[in-house]
């Protein structure tokens, strides 16, 4: 069998792009540029371990590996939706193109038909243009209710805030949300002007639009201009 590598490497390049483009469809995240440059170059590097004599299987541990080092403790959700995807894309395109097979989880090229090529150009094109529409026309300030220890407000769902705690992310509340609280650490966090230390709780239940999550870690803040911070990366970026 004559594989042209090439194409090869350069079709499941394109399908990594698209799986990741769906993915932050379904998930509602955003993705830059740079980071899906990035997602492509390291998941795309499993090709070479088709020319290693590994184990069956090997590729998926590898893209398992990948995406917790991405995504850390929501591995869960972007994991399992991240293959389902891929592989459905995979499946579509080998159907397309009859010169391809599957092996291992990659599509190999033994042929090339320039017809085949400018269908999944075209599919990437449209797929690229729409994820472009959606990052620009993406409302950037949302609010949700946000209920918890008796309280109920409106939570921002701020797309910057990328703050962890022990690998989970980190939501804010207002002081005056907090009451009585038991401090478990301490924090610093970057303003817009300054970084500034802040106490940690834990949140036994907390509601966020209609839905209860547990164990939520929290900062306590001063700012009067929102009562609660929520991160993105509650429930897998589903906010």
């Amino acid at each position: 069998m004559n594989v042209y590598i090439e194409i090869t490497y350069f079709m499941n390049a394109l399908l990594i792009l698209l799986s990741f483009e769906i993915l932050s469809f379904l998930l509602n995240i955003r993705i830059t540029k740079k980071r899906l440059c990035l997602y492509v170059l390291t998941y795309n590097i499993s090709f070479v371990f088709l020319f290693i004599d590994l184990f069956t299987g090997f590729i998926l541990l590898y893209d398992f590996i990948l995406t917790f080092f991405y995504f850390k403790r929501s591995v869960y959700i972007y994991y399992p939706i991240y293959l389902f995807i891929y592989f459905s894309i995979l499946s579509f395109v080998q159907w397309l193109l009859p010169s391809s097979i599957i092996f291992q989880g990659v599509l190999l090229m033994e042929g090339y038909h320039i017809r085949y090529i400018m269908i999944i150009a075209v599919l990437v094109i449209l797929i690229s243009y729409f994820y472009i529409d959606l990052c620009r026309h993406r409302i950037h300030q949302q609010m949700v209710k946000v209920c918890f220890q008796g309280h109920q407000c409106y939570g921002f769902i701020d797309n910057g805030n990328q703050v962890t705690y022990h690998g989970y992310p980190v939501i804010f509340i207002n002081q005056r949300f907090a009451g009585d609280y038991t401090v478990i650490d301490n924090i610093w966090i970057e303003t817009a002007s300054q970084q500034e230390k802040i106490d940690l709780i834990l949140l036994p239940d907390i509601t966020i639009h209609h839905q209860t999550l547990h164990d939520v870690y929290a900062g306590i803040i001063s700012s009067n201009q929102y009562d609660c911070i929520l991160n993105q990366q509650l429930m897998g970026g589903l906010l």
